[in-house]
């Protein structure tokens, strides 16, 4: 399906219809316009959207480094409340931009949907003692192995999506029978709620909810991301594939921008736990963070769809080549 640059006036229809396709996962100004600085050089304006917390205020801590001006962009971040709305946003014009788990953008894309992944995003650890993801259970669960979560209820924020796509991963790897878990969708807030009260057995949690559960004396018996593949791309940025072949350049700097981003990070972790406390991100001192990375990690798409595909959440896996921006892959 080839679509050109959406109308303001088709923009609705086609907000509804991504949202009704991803189950769960505008204006005309495409964002190339810039204004003159000094030196007569110009600046292109870009607004990215991503989810509140700590995917937005990554972004917001880039662009206060300055890592996105430096080359040219002026970068705006919008957020949303949770990543369904991200990719019709991107798709409507709404946003040049948008954050994104790889596996609703392999969803999107095997549904047709003209968007490409211009760089990676969040990645999953490298050891479990730093996966930012966590199942955890109450304190006097009987739950001690990924084996004794057969037969019970557990928390994701999403249903056939990331969240499902590596718990299951992650419980056949450790030798359980997924297939007998029932899976219910509750917001990533809500969850340890849920838990407390007995509404739900187990609870799919990120960061910085993993923090706060540990801290109400929740355990940890399954570390989902490590699990299902160490150093696992989580995360990605998107473009329309339109925007893409029109400002190559503008994704080219954006992706540098991330690459410096994340290598700040890396280095200054205290500095940015600053940035996310003022951002209102509770337990910014002690939770994990993930590792950002510029270039998209071909092996981990690959990883993602085949298991989606395993389990259902796509029928066929998309072209990756038809996937992936030209030069965003490492």
């Amino acid at each position: 399906m080839r679509l050109r640059w959406i109308t303001r006036a088709a923009a609705p229809l086609l907000m509804a219809a991504t949202l009704a396709l991803l189950a769960g996962c505008g204006d005309d100004d495409d964002g190339a316009g810039g204004t003159p600085e000094s030196g007569g050089a110009k600046r292109t304006s870009v607004t990215v959207q991503d989810v509140a917390g700590i995917p937005a205020e990554f972004l917001t801590a880039g662009v206060k480094q300055g890592f996105f001006s430096k080359r040219g962009l002026d970068v705006s971040v919008k957020t949303a409340a949770g990543g369904a709305a991200i990719i019709p946003a991107v798709v409507s014009g709404d946003a040049q931009l948008g954050g994104s788990n790889v596996v609703s953008v392999l969803i999107a894309a095997a549904k047709e949907l003209p968007i490409q992944m211009v760089a990676a995003g969040t990645f999953g650890p490298r050891t479990e003692q730093d996966d930012w993801s966590a199942i955890l259970v109450t304190r006097d669960s009987s739950i001690r192995s990924a084996k004794d979560l057969e037969g019970k209820t557990m928390a994701v924020n999403t249903l056939k999506n990331v969240a499902t796509e590596t718990a299951t991963a992650a419980l056949d790897n450790l030798g359980a029978d997924a297939s007998k878990v029932k899976f219910t969708e509750v917001d990533f807030p809500d969850m340890l709620a849920a838990l407390d009260a007995g509404r739900v057995d187990a609870a799919f949690e990120i960061e910085p909810f993993v923090t706060a559960g540990l801290s109400q004396g929740f355990r940890r018996v399954v570390s989902p991301y490590y699990e299902t593949k160490p150093d696992l791309q989580i995360g990605s940025y998107v473009a329309t594939k339109e925007y893409v072949q029109e400002h190559p350049d503008v994704v080219k700097a954006f992706r540098d921008g991330l690459e410096d981003t994340g290598a700040w990070v890396k280095e200054s972790p205290a500095e940015f736990r600053k940035v996310l406390a003022s951002g209102g991100v509770k337990g910014a001192q002690e939770l994990k963070l993930p590792t950002w990375k510029g270039a998209i990690d071909r092996d981990s798409l690959e990883t993602h769809a085949t298991l989606s595909q395993q389990q259902g959440l796509i029928e066929e896996a998309p072209q990756l080549d038809d996937v992936v921006a030209p030069g965003a892959a490492g």
